[in-house]
C-alpha cells in the first residue's frame, strides 16, 4: 500500500497564512488549484481551520483534529491527535490543509508540499506556516502567475518533495 502525507498551503513572503480566522487574500486560481489537488481525497485540518471554512469540504473525506473530546460536527471524522490520524491513514494521499499548529505537527512526516507563494506581506497576520529546511526539500515545479483583474497579487505554485 502506498501512502503520502502532503501539505497544501498558501503563504505570503513571510510565511503568513491567515488573519482573523480567514485567508488574507482571494485568489481564484489558487482556490481552483486547491480543489483540483484535493477533490476525491482525504483532507486533514485543525478545528479552527474547519470552523473558518464552516462546513465539510464537498467531495472529500474530512478529518478534523481537535483536543476537545466533546467536539463533533456532521460529515467529519474527529481525531484527537496527530498520531491517531497517522495510524488511521493507511493508503493514498492525506492532504493537510492547516492551520499553523497542524502544519507544525505534520511537517516532520510530510513527503510533499504544494505551496502557493503569494507575492505580498500581510501586515496583521496571526497564523504562519513553519519555516522549512530548504536543504531537505527538492523543488519539482514552479509555476508563476501574474497579478491581473481577478488576482490582486502575483503568486507561484511551488511543488516540493522531501529529499532522501
Amino acid at each position: 500500500m502506498s501512502r503520502e502525507i502532503a501539505i497544501i498551503v498558501a503563504h505570503d513572503r513571510q510565511r503568513a497564512i491567515g488573519h482573523a480566522g480567514g485567508l488574507p487574500w482571494h485568489l481564484p486560481d489558487d482556490l481552483r488549484h486547491f480543489k483540483a489537488l484535493t477533490l476525491g481525497e482525504r483532507v486533514l485540518m485543525g478545528r479552527r481551520t474547519f470552523e473558518s471554512i464552516g462546513r465539510p469540504l464537498p467531495g472529500r473525506d474530512n478529518w478534523v483534529l481537535s483536543r476537545d473530546p466533546a467536539w463533533s460536527h456532521p460529515g467529519v471524522q474527529v481525531l484527537h491527535d496527530w498520531r491517531a490520524a497517522l495510524d488511521r491513514h493507511e493508503q493514498g494521499t492525506l492532504w493537510v490543509i492547516g492551520g499553523g499548529e497542524v502544519y507544525r505537527l505534520v511537517l516532520p512526516q510530510a513527503n510533499r508540499i504544494e505551496a502557493t507563494e503569494v507575492d505580498t506581506t500581510v501586515a496583521l497576520a496571526d497564523a504562519w506556516f513553519p519555516e522549512i529546511d530548504q536543504q531537505a526539500w527538492t523543488v519539482r515545479r514552479r509555476e508563476r502567475h501574474l497579478a491581473d483583474e481577478r488576482h490582486a497579487y502575483a503568486f507561484d505554485f511551488v511543488s516540493r518533495t522531501r529529499r532522501g
